[in-house]
């Protein structure tokens, strides 16, 4: 006797109506921005150009005893940095044909993958500012800067930029300094935070910490995944007999790694600039060091870092009323612009010497290990 095999065209299918997304992480910048100067990335609001001031610490002596302070007083060193918001829209669009295929609300998955695009521009927009260089006249990233760019962010950034572990590789020539680090002297290791904590504290001018409850001061650097795995490595060997391996201890957990006053952070995408050409192509990096190494950055920042000019938050828009409500659409549309923040340190000369505001840069051999 033959089993009646029903056929495929007859065979009722269940769809689960709720669906499954791809890992999209979150801004991993969002702690460290804020409206207050007390961030990293200060958030200034405005819709069309916004003017943030940037004003130096006064370095004059003064007067002492009976000497008169009029005609000695010293001008005010100070700086306004730019920022012109502009939009960054997406959509996804359907047909009504389409959309009554499925079991799951499309619109529904639209919105939340649209606000998921939101968050990674911003946090992209974020990496990409950290990346930037300026001469004076050009502002654009280590990636895109032609060699005389680059040459000239080295020189007027020369306290506040490290090539691998010591600071006397920095010469002022870019391509003459980030071929010296090497895969040996020169990860990322706990003696290279503190080193760069040293270059933050003693720049001129110098670049301010963040305060934590009005008292300590704390700097954050953010670094990739390889970067993080040989910073963690190193710091396990470092401590390994000074403290106890426990679940309190910042220094083995696989979030933050906190040392010498130092918040290190992982920021994964960092990577993506490098090895995939995303966004500012970086992908020169990857073969920069000595012996043709990979090179990554880590970027210390104190206060005022970057500059988040916001001219409008994320809003979705939908739209049900394309060719007879047939073809229905959703969108997600914000308007910001993000900068690293630099100032002139040579306002009364005779040529402009833009200084990177509050952040270290260094670079350090990251192999990538997958």
């Amino acid at each position: 006797m033959a089993n009646t095999a029903v056929s495929s065209e007859l065979v009722v299918k269940k769809f689960l109506s709720d669906f499954f997304k791809e890992f999209v992480r979150g801004n991993r910048f969002s702690r460290y921005t804020g409206t207050g100067s007390n961030n990293v990335i200060t958030i200034k609001e405005g819709r069309q150009q916004i003017e943030v001031p940037l004003v130096n610490r006064l370095s004059g002596t003064g007067v002492s005893g009976s000497s008169t302070l009029r005609g000695n007083g010293e001008a005010l060193p100070n700086h306004g940095m730019t920022l012109i918001p502009t939009y960054h829209r997406n959509a996804v669009e359907f047909d009504r044909e389409e959309m009554e295929k499925p079991n799951i609300d499309l619109m529904r998955a639209a919105r939340e993958a649209l606000m998921d695009w939101s968050k990674e521009k911003i946090r992209d927009d974020d990496i990409e500012a950290f990346g930037a260089v300026h001469n004076g006249t050009t502002y654009t990233n280590f990636g895109d800067a032609s060699q005389a760019v680059l040459d000239a962010w080295v020189t007027n950034n020369d306290d506040r930029i490290l090539f691998g572990n010591a600071a006397s590789n920095l010469t002022g020539d870019w391509s003459a300094d980030i071929v010296k680090v090497d895969a040996t002297n020169d990860k990322l290791e706990a003696a290279s935070i503190s080193l760069m904590k040293r270059m933050a504290k003693n720049a001129r001018p110098r670049i301010r910490p963040i305060k934590v409850d009005d008292e300590e001061e704390m700097f954050v650097a953010f670094m990739d995944s390889f970067n993080f795995a040989n910073l963690k490595t190193n710091l396990g060997t470092y401590h390994s007999n000074a403290m106890p391996r426990n679940r309190t201890n910042p220094l083995w957990t696989d979030a933050d790694l906190l040392y010498d006053g130092v918040i290190c952070r992982e920021v994964p995408e960092i990577a993506d600039f490098i090895d995939s050409s995303f966004g500012s192509d970086w992908s020169a990096l990857a073969t920069a060091g000595a012996s043709t190494t990979r090179v990554s950055p880590v970027f210390l920042c104190g206060a005022q870092a970057l500059g988040y000019g916001l001219g409008q938050r994320p809003r979705i828009i939908v739209d049900r009323l394309t060719d007879y409500e047939f073809q229905p659409g959703v969108a997600v549309e914000l308007k910001h612009d993000i900068d690293k923040a630099f100032f002139d340190n040579n306002p009364t000369g005779t040529s402009s010497q833009h200084v990177q505001h509050g952040m270290v840069s260094g670079f350090f051999s990251a192999a990538k290990d997958i």
